[in-house]
């Protein structure tokens, strides 16, 4: 549907405070309320003139609205709300599986399947809420306490229009419509006017003479000005605005000025202006009739189409087009509806997943998905399957994780240490305080006398800290840091001097049993040749004799 602005207005109340912006269409008028009101107060001031609160059932209607905020031209808005008439009455509940999330139109319908919501309202059963809107939103709805204050807009309904009264610069004309309050002039630039608009004309030269009256009157499903022979146009000439006449004016002397209309035309009863001939009278059409300029078309409602003999209509059955997807569709004459799966919501005519993790419907954790959720608990917490589910402790100091003493807590544990001794970084070992003198327990010494000492990591925790050692304390100060290094050095001295003593041992024992080894054994070999003369005589061989006898 083509939309089209036909009448703008900026009309000021007699107290000068309240103004009305008005808009028009062929079917309807829309004023908007430049004054903060409460809900009930704005809705009974549209009701009272004979209108309601404005309402967005559908597109259409929406883009009226939208058009009518927009050519106020009001800076002040952009950013006002706006009540609409929608609202949720006192005792009622929110309803989330709803299109309208249980509120209703303050007209009728009360129900529509669309909506543009652009949050979820609150969820209440003892609070009245109503609806508003605002251009800064996209005109998107939002809920809140009905006693706030807003701009609102009233929504005025009519049959037909008809066009402004044609004067030949001869009188003036001024106009009532029928929920306005201040009257209107040919001067304010009118395009058409309600069904229902008063007219009074009075004929310049004739102020002592009565005005004439006119009603914007339905006649016959033809809308025009009642009396309209009476309009000031004695003195009318075609060769002045065609005489006010929409189409043909004829000019004879004995009648004056007389309108016609072109093919296709009707003369309207006001006798200047021309409507399109209705073709649509007497048509065949089962439900509307389009009037065209060369005959008619028919056409069927939403939901419904033309049959093949282009004048019935025939549901349209949405279902076939899978247009509720993998859920329940089930089709009506001209609409459907879906029937969601569970963990699905009907939202604008489609099923949407629920967040149920929105819900806290987990006590710890818990991860939405399409159409379902999980619940999972914190680390340091377990589920309990005999309690549906529910998170409970874990007793961590069950599997000892400290080298002392060990505390359980909610969701996580503790370790302390004994009087003496840190714990340590990594939160679990214990280490001795820094401060404290070594002490050796009965254990520590008969580890010590059991095990020679032969490198520095052999060393008890009583002699001070080893290079590689994990439980060395922390250097919390320079003072703690030089005691340390002094008991490391005095130590490291006394084990230099003891593996010296050792070694200078060894030695001494070495030299002493080489020493002892060699006079062992120069002492055997003396005492061998000694016993070796004592035992044995020498016996003259007589070779001394034979010598001399040679000689």
């Amino acid at each position: 549907m083509m939309f089209a602005l036909i009448l703008m207005l900026s009309i000021f109340e007699a107290d000068g405070t309240n103004r009305v912006t008005t808009t028009c269409t062929a079917e309807a008028c829309l004023t908007l309320h430049l004054e903060e009101e409460h809900f009930e107060k704005a809705h009974r001031n549209c009701t009272n003139k004979g209108g309601n609160l404005v309402t967005m059932r559908d597109h259409n209607e929406l883009v009226n609205v939208k058009s009518a905020l927009l050519a106020t031209g009001e800076p002040s808005v952009l950013n006002s709300k706006i009540w609409i008439g929608l609202a949720l009455d006192k005792g009622q509940c929110t309803k989330f599986n709803e299109e309208l999330h249980g509120f209703r139109w303050t007209s009728e319908p009360a129900d529509s399947k669309k909506s543009r919501w652009k949050k979820k309202p609150l969820r209440t059963c003892t609070e009245k809420r109503c609806v508003s809107v605002s251009l800064v939103d996209d005109l998107k709805w939002s809920d809140g306490s009905c006693k706030d204050g807003a701009f609102y807009m009233c929504k005025f309904l009519f049959k037909g229009t008809c066009k402004p009264i044609m004067l030949d610069d001869l009188g003036d004309v001024s106009y009532e419509l029928p929920f306005l309050s201040k009257p209107l002039t040919q001067n304010d630039g009118l395009a058409i006017l309600p069904h229902g608009t008063f007219a009074e004309i009075r004929c310049r030269g004739s102020e002592d003479i009565a005005p004439f009256f006119s009603v914007c009157n339905n006649n016959m499903g033809s809308f025009g000005w009642t009396n309209s022979d009476r309009f000031c146009a004695r003195d009318r000439s075609c060769e002045h605005k065609n005489g006010g006449c929409d189409h043909i004016c004829s000019e004879t002397s004995g009648s004056g000025i007389s309108c016609a209309c072109r093919e296709g035309y009707y003369l309207r009863d006001d006798k200047v202006s021309c409507a399109i001939r209705d073709n649509c009278e007497n048509s065949p059409c089962e439900s509307t009739c389009v009037s065209r300029p060369t005959g008619f078309s028919c056409a069927c409602p939403d939901g419904f189409q033309l049959d093949d003999d282009n004048i019935s209509c025939v549901d349209i059955d949405e279902c076939r087009q899978r247009i509720c997807g993998e859920h329940g569709c089930h089709n009506s004459p001209g609409s459907y509806f879906c029937e969601c799966k569970p963990g699905f919501k009907l939202s604008e005519g489609k099923c949407e997943d629920v967040d149920e993790c929105t819900e806290s419907r987990c006590e710890q954790g818990c991860l939405n998905s399409q159409g379902s959720f999980s619940c999972y608990c914190y680390a340091g917490f377990s589920s309990s399957s005999d309690k549906g589910g529910a998170c409970k402790d874990i007793d961590e100091c069950l599997n000892k994780p400290c080298e002392d003493t060990c505390l359980n807590t909610l969701g996580s544990y503790k370790c302390s240490c004994a009087q003496n001794f840190t714990l340590a970084k990594n939160g679990i070992s214990c280490i001795p305080n820094p401060t404290e003198k070594p002490q050796n327990t009965p254990a520590s010494q008969e580890n010590y006398k059991e095990t020679p000492i032969t490198s520095l990591s052999q060393l008890p925790n009583g002699y001070g800290p080893t290079a590689g050692s994990p439980l060395s304390p922390n250097k919390n100060s320079k003072t703690d840091s030089v005691k340390r290094k002094e008991s490391f050095l005095a130590s490291s001295w006394f084990l230099l001097c003891v593996v010296g003593s050792a070694v200078a041992l060894f030695m001494l024992v070495g030299i002493t049993s080489v020493l002892l080894i060699y006079r062992w054994k120069r002492s055997k070999k003396t005492t061998k040749k000694n016993a070796t003369a004592d035992n044995y005589c020498w016996v003259s061989s007589g070779l001394g004799n034979v010598e001399k006898n040679q000689n």
